[in-house]
């Protein structure tokens, strides 16, 4: 008897559950029916800002989510004033109130640094990062090459230098053919002695195998850090011969871009996805401080940076001022060069350099400084 009763009890329960998320399903249903780009602009801004505080869907898709961040936090402000104006005023604050916790992911776009912080008696590790494009010898000068001195420096798409080779004690560098322009890959040098080496270059099929990356344990003073340079994944999206048709008119040619740079951007998603948790293999749980630096060809607002960030601290974003863009060419404003450091690191600096310009990235400069150097011991007083 008492079994039978529980099972009507646990219908009774199950009915009225039933009934109230109906009714309550009806009551968004309805007033979703009256505003709803409204709505579902609040409910992308909110998936996008979800993926990228915790990127936790491993698909393509996720990226282009992402991606989208700022558009999503401009039409959710939108979105948000119409209701209030629809007086939808419980929607609309939340709608607000989800604008207001994008704004520490729109900080990756902003460096909001208020200059250098010096500390006194306290040196810095100065780390390069830029992908020299083979050094195109168009505009380069002597000043150019006096503005990437460093102590560790990192290239992608480099091509042996002379210049550049003369003025470190120690490197290591990956190369592979490259069609007319000879070798090509990637390089890390440093003032500093490298006690330990891993170099990987990715097989990307017919194209070009120029994506890699390089890990070193370097002696550092009385430390030893490990530093990654990667090259990630290369989208090579054709934005500007999309651009260029839609100019002339033509079109279908801008339509088949179109197609090209979603195929292009998707196939990047998924290779940079599993290329980064390549990386992370050599940096997770490392006994050692850790430096990555490189060309992530993604923005700050993609899946590699937002896995990243749950275990790293972005340079720029500490330390950045302005928009730091680093793409010398179209889409020109996009920072898809970046430097991330464990906790152990303080971000003294960090910098475009955008007077460096016979690239088509511009060179990322960051000064380091080691936290327990930071903390001085108290002094000794001898006791008679």
């Amino acid at each position: 008897m008492k079994r039978y009763n529980l099972k009507i009890f646990l219908w009774d329960v199950l009915l009225i559950c039933a009934e109230i998320f109906f009714q309550i399903a009806g009551f968004v249903f309805k007033i979703f029916r009256q505003h709803p780009l409204a709505y579902t602009a609040l409910f992308y801004l909110f998936i996008t800002m979800a993926f990228c505080y915790y990127p936790i869907l491993d698909h393509w898709s996720a990226g282009f989510i992402m991606m989208s961040l700022p558009l999503a936090v401009l039409s959710g402000l939108t979105a948000a004033c119409y209701l209030l104006i629809k007086k939808q005023k419980i929607v609309a604050a939340t709608g607000f109130i989800w604008v207001l916790l994008a704004f520490p992911l729109i900080k990756r776009m902003v460096g909001i640094s208020n200059g250098e912080m010096k500390f006194e008696n306290v040196s810095s590790l100065k780390v390069l990062s830029f992908n020299g494009e083979c050094f195109d010898e168009k505009h380069k000068t002597d000043e150019h090459w006096s503005k990437l001195q460093a102590d560790i420096a990192c290239f992608q798409e480099y091509s042996p230098n002379k210049d550049i080779e003369s003025k470190y004690a120690n490197n290591v560098v990956k190369l592979t053919k490259f069609d007319k322009k000879g070798l090509i890959g990637l390089a890390m040098f440093s003032q500093y002695p490298i006690l330990k080496q891993y170099s990987k270059v990715w097989d990307r099929g017919n194209q070009p195998n120029i994506n890699g990356y390089l890990c070193a344990d370097i002696a550092y003073k009385n430390d030893t850090v490990r530093v990654v340079n990667v090259h990630l994944w290369s989208m090579g999206v054709r934005i500007n011969l999309a651009i260029d048709a839609l100019k002339k008119g033509h079109i279908k040619t801008f339509a088949v871009e179109l197609a090209d740079s979603f195929g292009r951007l998707k196939e990047g998603f998924e290779k940079r996805d599993e290329q980064m948790r390549e990386v992370e293999s050599y940096v997770s749980g490392s006994k050692y401080p850790v430096i990555i630096c490189g060309d992530f060809n993604e923005t700050p607002f993609g899946y590699s940076y937002g896995k990243l960030k749950l275990s790293f601290k972005n340079a720029f974003e500490e330390a950045g001022q302005g928009l730091g863009f680093t793409l010398n060419r179209q889409p020109y404003f996009a920072r898809i060069d970046q430097q991330f450091v464990s906790n152990d690191w303080h971000v003294e600096s960090c910098k475009t350099i955008s007077s460096v310009d016979f690239s088509d990235h511009f060179p990322v400069m960051a000064k380091y400084i080691l936290k327990k150097s930071l903390t001085k011991a108290p002094a000794l007083v001898a006791i008679k």
